[in-house]
């Protein structure tokens, strides 16, 4: 009988969100296909899992990697697919390994868990009907012109990537093809930088602009045609002042963090100089 492959999600982020059953295909598998081994081992030693046998597969050797698992599977050995993060193939490599094992009837099972467009899509606070995952932007300017224009035409929501150098320009790509659109940005989720944005492109790539150094991968949702403007600056500093009246600033920036997302940090800044302007 061959082996199975099995197609692991690991967490994006918080190691405890892994699955029993990924923990245990894990701890049983004959060989692990790693994008990054290292990333792997350092899950693997948090599971308890010692003298697994990890290769690598990435971009620069899937079809060499594939011709090699694929002759483990025949022999009856079980493989378990794993990317840094999320579910493999969601803007990961592993397709050449797949493919292959379909088109020679190798068995392939999907081990399902955290996935960080379901993650954001889950806490998303405005409308997003019938979202489209695009993974992420092409690197190239003019290919990455083309795909946002091809979003902001859509009436319906469009999810995907961004890497921490490129978010300050996409966001002003947007705002200048979609002034009106909405976005939900997640930004290092389940991880102890976790943050939220929302609000029109414009307006979130400023607030990003004020920030030192991004670090992380981004998850951006434009929302759907349709949606409701967010609040914008102004409606922010008319809470935010409100607040400020009421209650210290500590309080004041948990609850403006909690509503629109952002540094926790930045909203007491603010706060302090609020009631700073009350006294």
């Amino acid at each position: 009988m061959p082996g199975t492959l099995h197609v692991v999600a690991t967490p994006i982020g918080n190691l405890e969100d892994i699955t029993r059953r990924a923990a245990q295909v894990l701890a049983e598998v004959g060989t692990i296909a790693a994008e990054d081994t290292r990333r792997t081992g350092i899950l693997l030693r948090h599971l308890g899992v010692s003298g697994a046998n990890v290769i690598a597969l990435h971009d620069h050797n899937e079809a060499v990697a594939a011709e090699r698992l694929i002759g483990q599977l025949k022999a009856g050995e079980d493989v378990a697919l794993v990317s840094d993060a999320g579910v493999p193939l969601i803007a990961d490599p592993g397709f050449p390994l797949i493919q292959r094992c379909w088109s020679e009837r190798l068995p392939v099972v999907p081990i399902p868990g955290a996935s960080a467009p379901t993650a954001l899509l889950s806490v998303c606070p405005i409308p997003a009907s019938q979202p489209r995952f695009v993974g992420f932007l092409p690197a190239k300017p003019q290919a990455r012109q083309t795909a946002l224009e091809d979003a902001c035409r859509r009436s319906s929501a469009t999810l995907f990537l961004e890497a921490p150098h490129r978010v300050r320009e996409t966001l002003r790509a947007i705002a200048a093809l979609a002034p009106e659109r909405s976005l939900f940005i997640g930004r290092e989720m389940t991880k102890k930088f976790e943050s939220y944005y929302c609000g029109c492109a414009g307006e979130l790539a400023a607030e990003l602009e004020a920030q030192d150094a991004l670090r992380g991968e981004f998850t951006l949702l434009l929302c759907s045609l349709d949606a409701a403007p967010t609040e914008g600056p102004l409606e922010k500093q008319r809470l935010l002042a409100a607040l400020a009246e009421e209650l210290p600033p500590a309080k004041v920036a948990r609850v403006m963090t909690r509503v629109f997302g952002g540094l926790r940090a930045d909203h007491y800044a603010k706060a302090v100089a609020a009631h700073h302007g009350l006294d």
